[in-house]
């Protein structure tokens, strides 16, 4: 394996902790719980981020490079689009879908669950960023490491 392929592998891990984070911090100020549910959310998103948002989060790359569009600012927001889409699979997964779930992601925890991805999204492309452009790795590294120690101290804290 390259190096820039385990940089790949790192960026897409340390985006879905800063999903996580997000997640429950916001959990903790908008709503003044602490996050008791560890192993559902992981359960919901792990398999939506890691599956159907890796695979949009491609084919975006695929189709800004298709349109000769391939700038960070459309990447961003294609996988701010593009994190929509798992949102809706979180009433799949818990097993309660119907058709008033159109509504869920306007609903309080559909934009928890929004949030959760949206974040994974910004992190990830600018990871995607650096990594196409072969930047300096520093920088992510900084964010991903900060992201890893609030998502210890959150898990050790609930």
């Amino acid at each position: 394996m390259k190096k820039s392929d385990l940089f790949y592998i790192w960026v897409f891990i340390s985006s879905y902790l800063a999903g996580v984070v997000a997640y429950t911090l916001s959990l903790l100020l908008l709503y003044d719980e602490k996050m008791s549910g560890w192993r559902q959310l992981l359960m919901w998103t792990a398999p939506s981020f890691f599956t159907v948002t890796l695979l949009l989060f491609l084919l975006s790359i695929l189709l800004l490079k298709w349109m000769n569009k391939y700038f960070l600012w459309t990447q961003t927001l294609l996988f701010a689009i593009a994190a929509i889409v798992p949102v809706y699979s979180i009433p799949i997964l818990s097993g309660f879908w119907n058709f008033t779930s159109i509504a869920f992601l306007f609903s309080p925890e559909g934009m928890l669950f929004y949030l959760f991805f949206f974040i994974s999204s910004l992190m990830s492309s600018y990871g995607v960023w650096i990594a196409h452009k072969r930047h300096s790795y520093k920088s992510f590294l900084i964010i991903s490491f900060v992201v890893v120690m609030m998502f210890v101290i959150i898990a050790a804290w609930n």
